[in-house]
C-alpha cells in the first residue's frame, strides 16, 4: 500500500508500534531506535506525542483531534503534519497500520 496521505479512508486506520523499533524517554524526549539499521530518531514534544498515541489503540482521526486539543492548533493542520508523519514512521518500519 502506498502513503495513508493518499488514502481517503485513512482517519479510521489504526497506527500501531513495530517490534522493529525500542523507544524511550530520555529527559523528556521521545528517542526511537530502529533496532535493524541501529539509527536513533529523537523526536520534538508534539511527534513524541503522536508516537505515543500511535499506540495501536487510537485511530488516526483520534490523534488528530487529541493533538489538536492538548497543543491548541488548528485541525486542519495537525491532520496534515500527523498524515505526513506517520507516512514517515512506516516507510521507515516504525509503525504499522491497522484498519478499524
Amino acid at each position: 500500500m502506498g502513503s495513508i496521505a493518499e488514502d481517503p479512508g485513512r482517519g479510521g486506520r489504526i497506527p500501531e508500534h513495530s517490534k522493529r523499533v525500542a523507544w524511550q524517554k530520555i529527559d523528556g524526549e521521545t528517542v526511537l531506535l530502529h533496532l535493524k539499521a541501529k539509527e536513533l530518531l529523537g523526536l520534538n514534544e508534539v511527534a513524541g506525542r503522536v508516537w505515543e498515541l500511535a499506540d495501536g489503540s487510537n485511530t488516526i482521526d483520534q490523534i488528530v483531534r487529541r493533538v489538536t486539543k492538548e497543543f491548541h492548533v488548528q485541525d486542519e493542520a495537525v491532520g496534515t503534519d500527523v498524515i505526513r508523519f506517520v507516512d514517515e514512521l512506516i516507510a521507515l518500519g516504525a509503525l504499522t497500520l491497522r484498519d478499524d
